[in-house]
């Protein structure tokens, strides 16, 4: 077999016997410089011997089923709340894992029910003494005495997981055949030793092997699944699947109180993302933290002995190992590899700190959800690939790549021509960047959560989108359409802070605009974060004193003092919940003199009403939708704030949001060098190469015209998707 010669490239490619030929061919097609093995996949030996790096998947966890199959003891568990049931009688009887899938979960006989369950009053929220219930073994039932009639009651129980998430939906959605995989939990002493030695035993039996990529170093993200074997409760960075009775134990010694199950269940919320996180829950994320930073150290360092680089593909794992947080940086990782569809998840890899390379694993993978007669796979790939394109132009991305089977990919000759049009981009965007980052307007961005940092570019979609009915259901959570979306492809320093960096630290001084945005009780929105005085305090100095405020949907929602909205003071408006139906609102009339009203054109979208109405008169409505308001300015104090009703991505939304950051930050008067007036074209200048370029993102020609650095017009036109280089 013809060998691939060793050169300079930029994409990771995946592999699959049989298809040993068509790997040849991509990899000078494509411009690869690596191979890899997928899940369902393997490395053929000829292949594996190429003068290549070869990256090879090590999902230790579910790497020895003998031992998994041998030790149920060590296998994954988790807290569940059953369905509640209404007692009719003065007793009741729970099937608890009854509406849960039988074939993915088993109750865990090694935790005892008395000491590790838990059975709730939900009308009254009260726990049942365990004298008042049992559990039944022959049943598998729990059966409450003295129950109030017609109040509902559930039990929270220990379940072991006995079908790993990803085997399961592997077998599901892409008609894989085999054993149903089983996870092991590293936290037990010998559970660990025993996948030490694995490691070991693996390491010196992949002599070609020069990156391991680790994929669930230790647990995987939540995915609960029902009686009919189908999703219903996701959450890839929920810390659901981490529990133990061991890990209980040590995290009392370790933290000096108990965890309850209800700290875990949270009357059946399981401390979703969207949620602000209680600080029980806080203190169980770090305790998890600090185990899954050492065990996966431990993983890296015998890597790195053993010659080889190593990796972490993000897709498969987040628990314990968040790349914004400063403990993963003892991890000692070479390579973050991060599934990528749309410019939030590019910058939720590009923009972690470290000196790890950063690769995007591109979608759509080679599978056959999208990869099946009758479906073009280049229209999801475009679609993903015009929001990456103008999201790496704000911060550097090292390398791409794929996963999945190519036997399936070779049959779409028109996706393989378009894959390597994609390749032949990033080498272009490589050559003329060299890894550098573009220039940014002044004034940094902040977007305050109740997570911060920890959870920076993560999507804080509107409730509404819940009801719209997405081509891909498996990836809806992660899919923008959101301001955060537009925000990712526009020239500005974005950072994500929480309302405890406020109180603790105030707000930096190089910070000239803050953002909240969000449902209201939701954690993006800050919920009950809003009944702090301090933190309101701190944000209406800071607006006071020249700063500006952008608030989208619920911002400072939460309401105590007649007020709704905390900071209305500062917007000017308030929204409508049915409290304040007596208030009389101020008439809604459009100030077309405004900075800003030149830039509302009638095409954007604010998404659904939003039921907000002026309370002051010196606010300036921008646009409004009969009486609801949709976009407002105010000046406040020396500062500036702005309401807008939502921000779903279109272009021509993300050029409007860049006008509101642009005046927010008083540069409006400015002449800003390389920034684009166009909206379905972003414009970007690098100043380590004094490279610029421009990228169509629709599908017909586009001419812009921009200024250079000495203040002369630049005239671009570009083709339909065209991504232009000048120099």
């Amino acid at each position: 077999m013809t060998k691939v010669a060793s050169r300079k490239g930029h994409m990771t490619l995946p592999v699959e016997v049989g298809q040993e030929e068509v790997v040849l061919d991509l990899y000078q097609r494509w411009q690869a410089d690596a191979l890899r093995d997928s899940d369902g996949t393997s490395m053929p030996d000829s292949l594996a011997k190429q003068d290549s790096d070869i990256y090879s998947v090590m999902c230790l966890v579910r790497g020895d089923q003998a031992y998994a199959n041998q030790h149920p003891e060590y296998l994954h568990r988790k807290y569940l709340m059953s369905f509640p049931v209404t007692a009719m009688e003065e007793s009741a009887s729970i099937s608890p894992l009854s509406g849960y899938s039988k074939d993915k979960y088993e109750l865990d006989d090694d935790s005892d029910p008395k000491q590790w369950w838990e059975v709730r009053d939900r009308t009254t929220n009260q726990v049942i003494d365990t004298q008042q219930w049992d559990f039944e073994p022959d049943t598998k039932s729990v059966v409450i005495r003295n129950t109030t009639p017609y109040h509902e009651y559930t039990v929270t129980f220990m379940a072991r997981q006995v079908w790993d998430s990803v085997s399961m939906y592997n077998a599901l959605t892409n008609d894989w055949d085999g054993p149903r995989i089983k996870s092991l939990d590293p936290y037990h002493p010998e559970c660990r030793a025993h996948l030490i030695r694995h490691f070991q035993k693996w390491l010196d039996e992949h002599p070609h092997t020069t990156v391991v990529r680790f994929t669930t170093f230790a647990f995987l993200f939540v995915i609960d699944t029902g009686e009919k074997n189908q999703d219903i409760y996701r959450d890839w960075t929920g810390y659901g699947e981490t529990v133990s009775p061991r890990a209980l134990q040590d995290f009392e010694q370790r933290f000096g109180y108990k965890l309850s199950p209800e700290d875990f269940v949270d009357a059946g919320y399981y401390n979703g993302t969207y949620k602000v996180p209680s600080q029980r829950y806080r203190d169980w994320m770090t305790f998890v933290q600090e185990f899954v930073v050492d065990f996966a150290g431990e993983l890296v360092s015998m890597a790195h002995k053993a010659g080889k680089k190593t990796a972490m593909f993000q897709g498969d794992h987040w628990i314990g190992t968040e790349p914004f947080l400063e403990s993963y940086q003892k991890i000692g990782l070479d390579i973050n590899i991060g599934a990528v569809e749309d410019g939030v998840a590019l910058r939720r890899l590009t923009d972690s700190c470290g000196k790890q390379t950063r690769e995007a694993r591109f979608y759509p993978y080679f599978f056959p959800d999208v990869f099946r007669e009758g479906n073009d796979p280049v229209v999801e790939s475009m679609s993903n690939w015009t929001k990456i394109r103008r999201a790496m132009l704000q911060k550097p991305l090292d390398r791409i790549g794929y996963g999945g089977y190519l036997s399936l990919a070779n049959k779409f000759p028109h996706f393989i021509d378009h894959v390597a049009d994609i390749s032949q981009e990033f080498g272009d965007y490589l050559n003329h960047t060299q890894r550098s980052e573009s220039q940014k307007l002044p004034g940094k961005v902040a977007v305050l959560s109740a997570w911060g940092k920890a959870r920076s570019w993560l999507q804080n979609q509107a409730r509404d989108q819940r009801f719209y009915v997405p081509p891909r259901p498996d990836v809806m959570e992660f899919v923008g359409n959101n301001l955060l979306e537009c925000l990712s492809g526009l020239p500005f320093d974005v950072e994500f802070i929480s309302f405890e960096d406020i109180q603790e630290n105030g707000i930096s001084d190089d910070i000239k605009v803050i953002i909240n945005t969000g449902d209201a009780n939701s954690a993006w929105s800050g919920g009950e974060c809003w009944d702090k005085p301090d933190v309101l305090v701190a944000l209406r100095q800071f607006v006071a004193n020249g700063g500006g405020l952008l608030g989208v949907s619920d911002p400072s929602a939460w309401q105590k003092n007649g007020r709704y909205f905390q900071l209305g003071d500062i917007f000017g408006l308030e929204k409508e919940t049915a409290l304040t139906m007596g208030r009389v609102a101020m008439p809604v009339s459009a100030d077309k003199s405004h900075y800003l009203s030149q830039f509302v054109c009638g095409n954007e979208d604010f998404g659904n009403l939003s039921y907000v109405y002026p309370q002051a008169d010196d606010l300036s409505v921008i646009a409004a939708e009969g009486q609801h308001l949709a976009l407002t300015a105010r000046e406040y104090g020396e500062g500036r704030a702005v309401y807008l009703s939502n921000l779903p991505f279109t272009m021509n939304n993300a050029r409007l949001l860049q006008h509101i950051l642009v005046w927010l930050g008083s540069n409006e008067t400015c002449q800003h060098a390389w920034l684009s007036e166009n909206p379905y074209v972003d414009v970007a200048y690098y100043p380590e190469t004094k490279a610029a370029t421009a990228v169509n993102f629709s599908d017909e020609p586009q001419t812009i015209r921009v200024t250079d650095l000495q203040g002369q017009e630049v005239t671009l036109t570009l083709a339909p998707y065209e991504w232009q280089w000048v120099s």
